[in-house]
C-alpha cells in the first residue's frame, strides 16, 4: 500500500485521521512543526497500533522552501498517492490590532505552503499512476469573519483554489482527483487555545464538532470519491438554511457566533 502525507498529524484532526489510516495498514509521513509532539504523537498511534509506520519532519511551513523541502524528504521515504493539507492556524483578534508577522505566517501555511505542496504533489502523482488530495478548508470560508478576518480569507482561498483545481483536473482526465473539506469549529484539538479562542461561543455551538467527527466524514468522503465534505450532521443541516437567509443576517449570525460568551 502506498503511503499518506499528512501536514499537522501529530495533532487534531490530522491525528485523528492518521489513526484511521494506520488502522488500513497505510505507512504514514507527517510535516508538523514540534519534533515533541511528533514522537509523542507516534507512540499514542503505537499504543493501539503497533505496527503502525510513521516517520515524521519537524518543519515550520511558514519558512521558505519548506514545501520543497518536505516534497523532496517525503518521495526520498515512500510512494504516496494520499496528500493531506491539513496544516494550518489562527489568530483571533482585530486584524489591526495582531502581531503582522503572525498574520503574514498564517497566510504562508494555510495558503502558501498548501498550494506548494498541491502544486508539488499533483504532478508527482500525475507521473506515477494518480492519487488522492485532500485540503482542509473551514465553514469560515463561506463568509467573511470579523476576529478571524485573515484566518477566514486564508480558507476561502483553500476553498475556492481546491474546488477550482478538482474542476480542471476532471476536465483534463487526470488520474488525480482533489476532496476540499469544511469543517465546522473543532473544540477537541489544540487550535482553539492556539488561536486565543478561549471562550468564543462558536466552539459551543451546535454546529461545533470534534477531531473525530471530521476525521471519519474525510475517510467516508475518500470511499465515496468525495470532491467536496462539510463536516458534521449539524452543520450540514446549517449550511442549506444559511444558502436561503438573506445575506445581512448571516452576517449577522456569525458576528455573533465569533464574539466571547
Amino acid at each position: 500500500m502506498k503511503a499518506a502525507l499528512v501536514t499537522g498529524g501529530s495533532s487534531g484532526i490530522g491525528l485523528a485521521l492518521s489513526r484511521r489510516l494506520a488502522l488500513q495498514g497505510r505507512p504514514l509521513l507527517w510535516a508538523s512543526l514540534s519534533e515533541d509532539e511528533i514522537e509523542g504523537a507516534k507512540s499514542a498511534i503505537r499504543h493501539s497500533i503497533p505496527d503502525a509506520r510513521i516517520h515524521g519532519l519537524a518543519i515550520d511551513l511558514a519558512e521558505p522552501g519548506a514545501a520543497q523541502a518536505v516534497f523532496d524528504w517525503a518521495t526520498a521515504r515512500a510512494d504516496i498517492d494520499l496528500l493531506v493539507n491539513n496544516a494550518g492556524f489562527g489568530a483571533y483578534g482585530e486584524s489591526r490590532s495582531l502581531d503582522l508577522d503572525r498574520e503574514q505566517g498564517m497566510i504562508a501555511v494555510n495558503a502558501g505552503a498548501l498550494h506548494a505542496l498541491t502544486r508539488l504533489f499533483l504532478r508527482r502523482m500525475e507521473d506515477t499512476g494518480g492519487g488522492t488530495i485532500v485540503n482542509l478548508a473551514s465553514n469560515s470560508a463561506f463568509t467573511p469573519t470579523p476576529n478571524l478576518a485573515v484566518y477566514a480569507a486564508t480558507k476561502a482561498f483553500v476553498k475556492h483554489y481546491s474546488e477550482a483545481l478538482a474542476q480542471e483536473l476532471k476536465a483534463a482526465g487526470s488520474p488525480v482527483r482533489v476532496m476540499t473539506v469544511c469543517p465546522s469549529a473543532v473544540a477537541d484539538t489544540p487550535f482553539l487555545h492556539a488561536a486565543d479562542m478561549d471562550g468564543v461561543r462558536t466552539f459551543t455551538s451546535f454546529t461545533a464538532t470534534t477531531a473525530e467527527e471530521v476525521a471519519g466524514d474525510v475517510m467516508a468522503g475518500l470511499e465515496q470519491g468525495a470532491e467536496f465534505v462539510l463536516t458534521g450532521a449539524a452543520m450540514r443541516r446549517a449550511y442549506w438554511l444559511m444558502k436561503i437567509l438573506p445575506a445581512p443576517l448571516v452576517r449577522m449570525m456569525v458576528r455573533r457566533e465569533v464574539t466571547r460568551v
